[in-house]
């Protein structure tokens, strides 16, 4: 069994940001941690033929089944149960929009051989990037996310970020949720996200994770920042890009996130 592996939860209409993130991996993956996909099962066969021989592919089937088909929901319920695999102990999740910069090692994602770091933070640049743009702070897409799922777990106190992706998770912190908690609340997986208010930004796979986690203490809780730089807003785009270089952005941050939301509208801004 791996202690880490990378992995990417991909679809046909994200294989071109897909291909792109796995030759940035490629080139930048130093301790050669394993790379693990998974792919829609309708679209299992149209992936690249060296993907099969370069790396391990699953159909999503091969996860875990699920009945909710609404595209973010289903493949957060793919990402978080990646431990019914029973291949590592820990894993990065890594959404296809993500481009790593620099080279990355075992270490910037574990302590030490048994712990990994969780991504927990109060994000107050992203916050004052929020208000700079004139939009509230106070109802930022994490924080409508926390104020969703946190009465379910009872926690108190700073309103955290647990993200943004790539999140670190510890498989036995999933396994734990769906075979204690979920078990004492008569209850699944699909149905536990079906009950946190959808109203927002909800469920959030990276909420439930450092809420169950910050709840449980299942693991040393060793709080880091953003392993990327996220430009989260096409506006907020256009305010940094000229602040600072890739060069810069590389002394700080593995990698760099531009939201495929936007993407493709302006590819001409984009430092790749």
């Amino acid at each position: 069994m791996h202690k880490l592996i990378l992995f990417i939860k991909t679809y046909q209409p994200d294989f071109e940001r897909a291909y792109k993130l796995l030759d940035s991996i490629d080139d930048f993956n130093k301790d050669n941690i394993p790379v693990v996909i998974s792919v829609n099962d309708e679209h299992f066969d149209l992936l690249k033929s060296d993907c099969f021989e370069k790396y391990t592919v699953y159909k999503d089937s091969d996860i875990t089944k699920t009945t909710i088909t609404e595209g973010w929901r289903y493949q957060q319920i793919i990402k978080c149960n990646v431990h019914k695999l029973n291949i590592c102990e820990n894993y990065v999740a890594i959404d296809s929009d993500s481009l790593f910069i620099k080279d990355f090692y075992i270490s910037d994602f574990m302590f030490d051989e048994n712990t990994p770091y969780t991504i927990m933070q109060e994000s107050k640049d992203l916050l004052e990037m929020t208000e700079r743009l004139k939009m509230d702070s106070k109802t930022i897409f994490f924080k409508r996310a926390l104020r969703d799922a946190r009465p379910f777990f009872g926690n108190k106190g700073k309103e955290w970020d647990y993200g943004p992706s790539p999140y670190i998770w510890n498989c036995n912190v999933w396994r734990h949720f769906n075979e204690v908690f979920l078990k004492e609340l008569n209850t699944d997986f699909d149905a536990f996200f079906s009950q946190i208010d959808q109203k927002s930004y909800s469920p959030s796979d990276c909420v439930i994770y450092g809420e169950y986690l910050l709840k449980t203490r299942l693991i040393d809780i060793l709080p880091i920042g953003s392993l990327f730089k996220v430009y989260h807003y096409k506006k907020q785009y256009k305010i940094e890009r000229k602040q600072l270089n890739i060069e810069q952005l590389r002394n700080i941050y593995l990698g760099v996130i531009y939201q495929s939301n936007w993407q493709k509208e302006k590819k001409k801004w984009f430092l790749f």
